[in-house]
């Protein structure tokens, strides 16, 4: 690249050139001593990039080393998790070790995301109950937890096939190192025993399942261990703890034993029953039984009494902000003695990877995490905020969730995960919240909520709430789009605007009674509260730009311990900043992999630029980067490749103010600020550019 920024970005000839011979060299099987002097001048030349490992795996792969080869490929996996030529190398080193179940694993990410059929050819014996759910997990969408939407079945008589159901009173097939295993029941109040269970065994297997049941039914999904018939439960002197135990028979019985106790109770099967100890205690059935995360009853002084973290998904700040006390009155008020962040921007235009972003504070880039169509998981030396909370000895839950997460290992750092696919209304959360608390407030919690009232969907697909439907005038009721779309591109119309401002209304008015609990129950140096969004919302824009304001500018507010009070900060923050700002609030520590930074607000050094993109497969790349006063906008003239990349040396790229973006009468251009954009920019874009490297896609799909 050119160091006078005449040119925003220019691919590396040289590694261009030594790829694409590798690739012919590699497509012909010449892996002979001229191929390893090409892959050790390329890695020379492109020593960031994930190929290199590939082609040193393929070349390892031809001489028989299917060890080191698997070595090469794991490496180039943990750059570059969705890829198909590191999934079919991989696949076959796995199969030449004898790892079978790894390598189904590899084919079962093909299988889902490029269509390319399982043709691995393992003895009968590998393919247990485990290895088929680790294969239905990889074969299935990633946002879908606990739903299988290819649950893989094997029989000699009609091999492997697969159909749609769902993970229900069994362990969700996750990573080894997620421990203990997460245990899948329903979520029951003031309910029959054994209604929900005989409810999902009597639908488990109904065509459409996902799609028509998905936000009907609410999963608790938790982490525990299986009771063969019975389990001693060890306190710590003096500390009492709430234990959950799942049932897993109709008319169970639960005994109890204790100095003091000796009795027993039914159980509800498939669902959480609670109970609180305050002794040793042997816990006893007759049939087998799952014993959930203990939450002790004891407070820390190092530790907040609560940490509640309010996801409202969609949720626009652009929109909202000159208008947020009328419209979200309960919720002004109750930040208005905390500190609300007014130039705050996603880093994506839609929930699946920012969630992501949120949990951990890295990009898209250094995670994998951007696609919903493959169920990779987050890499296990990636610290998420739970998983920081959960270390520090908080009771982590996940009381409302789309169990976007789940799969993926996001969401791994909550002991438990309360999950519907859709149907996450506010007033729900709320009553959630408020029943734990109620229960076991003695604990220090570190709680996650997820709000969907806010979020707009075409009327193709989705009701809208009856009050809305109900106000609109004729003409208006029928505005909305007769073409379905997804909702990042939904258009401005009466009948979505208004079921919008329905559904801020609606959240904040549960929201209230939530923050009216809070201030009742605990005082403000005991609680971090912390309210945010993952993306805006279309409906707005007069103009559609999958990274314009109305989608990208969110909203971020605190109030709390250490948090300023009256603040409404007007710094740049991005949703990455998230997670090192409660870091350094809730004392946790902060790996240098982390991509946010601490606002100016907090002590940090804040940041010069929120980049927000658009990194969708097969659609074209966007970057909205923004400044203080100036915005960079940058549109690929090639699609994104499946695999998160794309080629940036074919770009558009314009300066615009703040005030007037993406407008064309408005780009401004100057040396100055293509020496502040330029560099800063090409940093934050180093792996997505592709480098205009592209592997061969698998026939199936060309």
């Amino acid at each position: 690249m050119q160091d006078d920024f005449t040119v925003f970005w220019r691919n590396n000839e040289r590694a261009y050139a030594l790829f694409y011979d590798l690739l012919d060299r590699s497509e012909r099987g010449a892996y002979d001593d001229d191929f390893l002097a090409q892959l050790a001048a390329y890695r020379e030349a492109a020593p960031e990039s994930e190929r290199a490992d590939i082609f040193a795996a393929k070349y390892l792969l031809h001489h028989g080393d299917a060890e080191n080869a698997a070595v090469c490929g794991e490496r180039a996996h943990r750059k570059r998790p969705v890829n198909y030529e590191i999934w079919k190398l991989l696949s076959h080193a796995y199969a030449a070790c004898g790892r079978y179940a790894d390598a189904l694993v590899m084919q079962g990410y093909a299988l889902n995301f490029f269509k390319v059929p399982i043709t691995l050819d393992v003895p009968a014996s590998v393919l247990t109950e485990e290895t088929l759910a680790r294969l239905s997990r990889a074969a299935g969408k990633a946002n879908y937890a606990p739903y299988a939407l290819s649950r893989m079945n094997y029989s000699d008589e009609e091999g492997l096939t697969a159909q749609s159901t769902v993970f229900f009173e069994e362990f969700l097939p996750v990573s080894e190192h997620i421990t203990p295993h997460y245990y899948v029941g329903a979520y029951t109040e003031r309910d029959m025993h054994g209604t929900k269970r005989w409810l999902m065994r009597t639908i488990a297997h109904a065509e459409g399942l996902a799609d028509h049941v998905g936000g009907d039914f609410t999963f608790d999904i938790m982490r525990g261990t299986r009771a063969p018939k019975s389990a001693t439960i060890r306190l710590e002197d003096g500390v009492e703890a709430i234990v959950p135990v799942f049932g897993t028979a109709e008319g169970q019985v639960l005994t109890a034993k204790t100095e003091t106790v000796d009795d027993c109770i039914w159980l509800n099967p498939g669902a959480p029953n609670y109970f609180r100890l305050n002794e040793d205690t042997t816990l006893s059935s007759t049939e087998e039984f799952i014993v959930g995360t203990s939450i002790p009853l004891v407070h820390n002084p190092a530790r907040k009494k609560l940490v509640l973290n309010i996801l409202v998904d969609a949720l626009p700040w652009q929109v909202l902000r000159t208008s947020f006390a009328e419209h979200m009155p309960n919720t002004a008020h109750f930040f208005a003695h905390g500190t609300i962040f007014d130039q705050h921007f996603s880093v994506f235009e839609y929930t699946y990877p920012s969630l992501a972003t949120i949990e951990t504070g890295m990009y898209p880039q250094h995670t994998g995490i951007f696609s919903e169509w493959v169920a990779i998981e987050l890499n296990e030396d990636i610290i998420t905020i739970a998983e920081r909370a959960r270390d520090a000895g908080y009771a982590t839950s996940n009381l409302m969730s789309d169990g976007s997460g789940t799969y993926n290992g996001v969401t791994r750092g909550y002991d438990r995960l309360v999950v519907s696919s859709y149907d996450l209304k506010a007033y729900e959360a709320v009553e959630r919240v408020i029943h734990y608390l109620d229960g076991c407030g003695e604990a220090d919690h570190f709680i996650f909520l997820h709000l969907g009232d806010v979020h707009p969907w075409g009327s193709t697909s989705f009701q809208i709430p009856t009050a809305t439907q109900m106000h609109l005038p004729l003409a208006q009721r029928l505005s909305d789009s007769k073409v379905k779309v997804t909702s990042p591109y939904l258009r401005p119309s009466a009948f979505n605007q208004t079921a919008f401002w329905q559904g801020v209304h609606d959240a904040d008015r549960a929201l209230g009674m939530l923050f009216s609990y809070l201030e009742q129950h605990y005082a403000p140096e005991d609680y971090l509260i912390s309210l945010y969004s993952d993306h805006g919302v279309p409906i707005f824009s007069p103009t559609h730009y999958i990274v314009d304001a109305q989608m990208t500018r969110a909203t971020w507010m605190m109030r709390g311990a250490g948090v300023p009070e009256g603040v409404v900060a007007s710094e740049l923050t991005s949703a990455v900043d998230i997670y090192p700002t409660l870091a350094h609030l809730l004392n946790f520590p902060v790996d240098a992999a982390v991509d946010g930074v601490l606002p100016r607000l907090f002590g940090g050094m804040g940041r010069e630029i929120a980049y927000s993109n658009s990194l969708f497969p097969r659609k074209y790349y966007y970057l909205a980067a923004r400044a203080q006063d100036y915005t960079l906008f940058l549109e690929t003239l090639d699609p994104v490749s499946l695999s998160g990349t794309a080629d940036l040396a074919r770009t558009k790229v314009g300066i615009y103010p703040r005030a007037h973006e993406n407008i064309a009468e408005y780009e401004v251009d100057s040396p100055e600020l293509r020496a502040f954009f330029y560099p800063r920019v090409r940093e934050f874009l180093q792996g997505i550019g592709s480098n205009g490297e592209q592997f061969p896609p698998p026939e199936e799909i060309v």
